[in-house]
């Protein structure tokens, strides 16, 4: 019960905050909470789907499909928002005078909501997919029973709606006459995140470069496990390792929106013009071919091995398969990679060049068996 209510609250919180900023985005408007809702409701069931399949997704591009998957709804995100960002610096003071008279229908929102909307839809797919396969996981293995399991699940669902709507409330406190520069720019860095994590994770399926394997640590100030380190993931894209390439994602992103929001009053800027410029962000090559090393296996919930020692400087593969009946997610915070594993399949993690050192990771839903340390020497 324990478990089922952790993994849920976590999830569903990153999901939930994405939720409550696009709320507070489109304040007053009608017909905003039936295109919210059918977003929550959407991406649930795909969610669903994708858990059944997540085999095959582990499967497709050489072992890369989770990572291609991912980051394919994560560019779609980024397209959304933007469109998002710019169509709202455009009509912002004509959905400001409208909102002011009561009972008049805001036509213009439309758009607008229909793009937010997907985007809530991708949050809640992230997010539940991980959820749907871990819970299914139990619930097949009958580790628990079913009353417990939803207990669980239902009270970090509660938790993560009370964190979502606290976020929210807080939001649409702010004067009408200053909602709208403060919700953009909060959608600015939520694009500017997702483009960052959609990096990292081509990146971590060795598709892209990594101009530098981590530029920073402020994992001694901030933990990207900590509840606020993964809020600030959620919103923002902050991560306490960034790669290169995901920095240079983020800060690309954020500046072409600015830009844009900036010249969109004007009739010859386009919100299509930001679209395809976002394009550039994400370009670049694939790296080196990857060394495969001995397979890593969860067994009885934890790592075996749990050390492994690994050449240093060069790029490596590593095979981890799930032996145990419950699905598990391999994580580092050290080496920024997650993935998820489902029970009885193989996924292949990309890594280096790393520096020599130890690197420690540890399986996210059982973490108090499953760790390991990988030392590159």
């Amino acid at each position: 019960m324990l478990a089922s209510l952790i993994i849920v609250f976590r999830e569903a919180m990153e999901a939930g905050l994405i939720v409550g900023v696009v709320l507070a985005a489109t304040k007053g408007v009608p017909g905003r909470s039936r295109w919210v809702a059918g977003g929550i409701a959407a991406g649930v069931i795909e969610a669903s789907i994708v858990a059944l399949f997540a085999a095959a997704l582990s499967d497709a591009f050489q072992g890369a499909g989770q990572e291609v998957f991912t980051a394919s709804i994560l560019c779609f995100a980024v397209v959304m928002l933007s469109w998002h960002i710019v169509w709202m610096s455009r009509h912002a003071r004509t959905v400001t005078a409208e909102l002011r008279e009561v009972g008049q229908a805001v036509r213009l929102g439309q758009r607008s909501l229909a793009a937010l909307a997907i985007v809530v839809m991708v949050a809640v797919l992230r997010e539940g997919a991980e959820v749907v396969l871990f819970l299914f996981g139990i619930v097949a293995a009958s580790h628990t029973s079913a009353l417990a399991l939803a207990g669980g699940g239902v009270a970090g669902l509660a938790l993560a709606c009370l964190v979502s709507w606290l976020l929210y409330r807080g939001l649409v406190a702010i004067p009408l006459r200053h909602l709208f520069s403060v919700t953009n720019t909060l959608v600015m860095l939520l694009a500017a995140g997702m483009a960052g994590q959609a990096a990292a994770v081509l990146h971590s399926a060795d598709l892209l470069p990594g101009w530098g394997e981590q530029l920073w640590d402020t994992s001694f100030l901030l933990t990207d496990d900590g509840w606020v380190g993964r809020s600030l993931h959620a919103l923002v894209g902050y991560s306490a390792r960034p790669s290169g390439i995901q920095f240079a994602a983020w800060l690309a992103t954020l500046l072409l929106l600015m830009v844009f929001a900036r010249l969109a009053g004007r009739p010859r800027v386009r919100s299509a013009a930001a679209v395809a410029m976002l394009a550039v962000v994400l370009a670049g090559g694939p790296s080196a071919h990857a060394d495969e090393l001995t397979t890593l296996l969860f067994k009885q919930h934890r790592f075996v091995p749990d050390h492994i020692e690994v050449p240093a400087n060069v790029k490596f593969q590593l095979k981890v398969q799930n032996t145990d009946d419950t699905a598990d997610e391999f994580e580092s915070n050290d080496l920024n990679r997650e993935k998820l594993v489902p029970p009885g399949q193989t996924v292949t993690v990309f890594l280096g060049p790393l520096e020599p050192g130890e690197y420690h990771f540890f399986g996210d839903f059982h973490q108090d068996t499953a760790q390991g340390v990988l030392v590159a020497k």
